[in-house]
């Protein structure tokens, strides 16, 4: 959160629950995905993050004392390409309909694929804490699911020229237990190879 304030919302976070400090009975908010990249990353302990599935030392891990750095260095780099999400949501039925325009600002060689995440911010439940047990946490910025699996889908077969647009489109039905007002998209193209991401976006689903 300082980390966003600090650039002004440039830095978009999904706080992904997995590994095994996630689960407090009957309260869970792991999922399939979550458990994935946790076994993918070979990540060992919590909290730990990834700044844009950067390797470092080898690894994905990155050691809250390092993301300042590696945050501050990131957005330096040229931007590669950009998201533009389009959302129509249906408060009655709940159907969720995104749409995802990825334009090319650089040639891009290689696949990439585009993941498209739902997060729910403002979660109250239980965490453990230096002080102890604390059934009321609020948990930030909480992913929930995707729309299109744990690795996307990859969106070309051959290189990528400058200007370039590709366009998809997801629909899934809301979860019940998902509160609509706190839900957003978060979306990301990453190197289907080495599974680094390129640029993210994230937008309120109301």
């Amino acid at each position: 959160l300082q980390l966003q304030e600090q650039y002004h919302h440039k830095v978009i976070v999904l706080g992904v629950h997995a590994g095994s400090l996630a689960f407090y009975p009957p309260f869970n908010l792991t999922t399939p995905e979550g458990d994935a990249w946790w076994s993918f990353f070979n990540f060992q302990q919590n909290p730990t993050g990834t700044i844009n599935r950067k390797m470092i030392n080898g690894g994905y891990a990155y050691d809250t004392p390092m993301w300042a750095d590696a945050v501050a260095e990131t957005l330096q780099e040229e931007a590669a390409l950009e998201i533009i999400p389009t959302i129509e949501y249906d408060e009655a039925t709940r159907n969720l309909k995104v749409d995802i325009t990825s334009k090319a600002l650089v040639e891009l060689p290689d696949t990439y694929s585009l993941t498209v995440c739902i997060m729910e911010d403002s979660i109250v439940g239980m965490q453990v804490t230096p002080e102890g047990n604390n059934s009321n946490f609020l948990h930030r910025h909480v992913f929930r699911t995707t729309m299109n699996g744990a690795w996307g889908e990859d969106i070309n077969t051959t290189a990528i020229a400058p200007g370039d647009e590709i366009k998809k489109s997801y629909t899934k039905t809301l979860d019940a237990a998902y509160n609509a007002d706190q839900c957003y998209i978060i979306a990301y193209v990453s190197n289907s190879d080495t599974k680094e991401i390129l640029q993210v976006t994230e937008k309120k689903i109301k």
